[in-house]
């Protein structure tokens, strides 16, 4: 893949995908998610082998008031969900994150809001996006239309992003494939981009 390509990882965290999270307590349930750490860890194993940068975003509160709105809307937010320093802002175990991959905390939806991402990605020359994680119908596409309006390639990887409700789901993957996004599956992703 050209260097001038990023694999970003959005959201996956204990509390947003693993059964005994904050989310899934409060019924909102991720199917599979050992099969999408598979997954993703098969993207992430590509990227390696082709030396592209992998970068891991994580939503991240001191407390429920960093998260302003969101925390009246979104379930567990108000909580316990994704406060620093807790098993639920953790990546989910058996993802191959290393300490020297870029990190990214955010504090709403897109990736780029409030984040220095942008600057980073353009230190390093990259114009090409390959996106992955969770929750596809909010972060995710917060971030991949953030993205396309930042003049990004955004890469959509159909099978290393997922969501609670399976329409909301499909709905957002055709929205984003419109105009914002190149959906493709995994094996595409890695035999054609990696």
């Amino acid at each position: 893949m050209s260097p001038s390509t990023c694999l970003l990882l959005i959201d996956l965290q204990n509390d947003f995908c693993h059964p005994d999270g904050v989310f899934a307590r409060g019924g909102l349930v991720l199917d599979d998610p050992d099969g999408l750490v598979d997954r993703v860890n098969r993207l992430v194993g590509a990227a390696r082998s082709g030396s592209v940068p992998v970068a891991w975003v994580r939503m991240l509160y001191d407390c429920a008031e960093d998260a302003g709105l969101i925390a009246t809307r979104g379930p567990g937010i108000a909580g316990a969900a994704v406060h620093r320093g807790t098993w639920g802002a953790r990546l989910l175990d058996g993802l191959d994150a290393r300490e020297d991959d870029l990190w990214v905390e955010k504090d709403r939806f897109s990736a780029f809001l409030g984040t220095d991402l942008q600057r980073r990605l353009a230190d390093r020359e990259i114009t090409r996006l390959v996106v992955g994680g969770v929750r596809t119908d909010f972060c995710v596409e917060s971030t991949v239309r953030d993205a396309f309006m930042r003049d990004f390639e955004v890469v959509l990887v159909r099978d290393a992003v997922a969501g609670y409700f399976p329409d909301l789901h499909e709905n957002s993957l055709r929205a984003q494939g419109t105009v914002f996004a190149e959906v493709v599956s995994l094996d595409r992703a890695i035999d054609n981009l990696y």
